[in-house]
């Protein structure tokens, strides 16, 4: 039976808007709502994440069993529950900013008596500091760092709870002229098949600037240097009636990314 737990932890990040995504919170779970777009996109989250692990885990990880993942920005538990779901999962924390969001999450898990009751997280400490704190095989940033101020400082302490083998998984929006065109000002302003205020352009994240980011930057772990590899990058769109799909230039749009920790 797999652990789920869903707290609160302001450690990891904060919303530059948290007002926009509290409004939302009582249609988190309407597949037909605001949140619609996430319902559709999970799917491919899922076989993203796991495909990953079996095409390019080290050793350790490959098919592994018993994984513990952390889920940053959980928001209402899309991803969380079905990561809980899957046999290959033991446990998954999700944590959000969005208190209301959070009720939301918490009430729909006890829809599942297959999923264990909520506890909170422990804040992981700073891997320099030696201790024997809490490290994930996976940690999954799904449509978070577009929208967060501090969009470094989340992947940093995203890394430092992640395990030597284990992998940071992760998708957001190229700052693109194109993008802009579909997600802000089609999606948004014409077909409001995503609610107005829900992205901000300057704030996307181009797949070359996340790629460089694992290069330049190393984490607070001893002697590790710079040890994250990418080993997958995919960039993928919305085809109406059909979902999301791996197609087009990783450069353009929106894109999955996959980084793996070495040993």
């Amino acid at each position: 039976m797999t652990n789920v737990q869903i707290s609160r932890v302001a450690l990891f990040w904060q919303f530059s808007s948290l007002s926009h995504f509290n409004a939302l919170a009582s249609t988190w779970w309407d597949a037909s709502g605001p949140s619609r777009l996430l319902h559709k996109m999970n799917p491919l989250r899922i076989s993203f994440i796991f495909d990953t692990i079996d095409q390019y885990a080290l050793p350790a990880l490959s098919r592994k069993s018993g994984l513990q993942m952390l889920d940053v920005g959980c928001g209402g538990g899309i991803l969380t529950e079905s990561l809980a779901r899957n046999p290959r999962v033991a446990s998954v924390t999700g944590i959000d900013m969005s208190e209301d969001v959070l009720a939301v999450a918490q009430q729909h898990k006890k829809r599942d008596p297959a999923l264990c009751s909520l506890l909170d997280l422990p804040i992981p400490k700073a891997a320099s500091e030696g201790q024997g704190e809490e490290r994930y095989d996976a940690v999954t940033l799904f449509e978070v760092l577009e929208h967060v101020p501090n969009p470094s400082a989340v992947l940093q302490a995203a890394t430092e709870c992640v395990r030597p083998g284990g992998w940071i998984f992760a998708s957001t929006v190229n700052r693109t002229a194109a993008a802009y065109l579909t997600t802000i000002f089609i999606g948004e302003k014409i077909l409001k098949i995503v609610p107005e205020g829900t992205h901000t352009w300057s704030k996307y994240i181009n797949e070359r600037e996340l790629r460089d980011w694992f290069v330049e930057h190393k984490t607070n772990v001893p002697g590790s240097g710079e040890h994250w590899d990418i080993v997958r990058s995919e960039g993928c769109i919305y085809v109406p009636f059909a979902g999301w799909k791996f197609k087009g230039p990783r450069d353009l749009g929106n894109y999955f990314l996959a980084a793996r920790r070495l040993e």
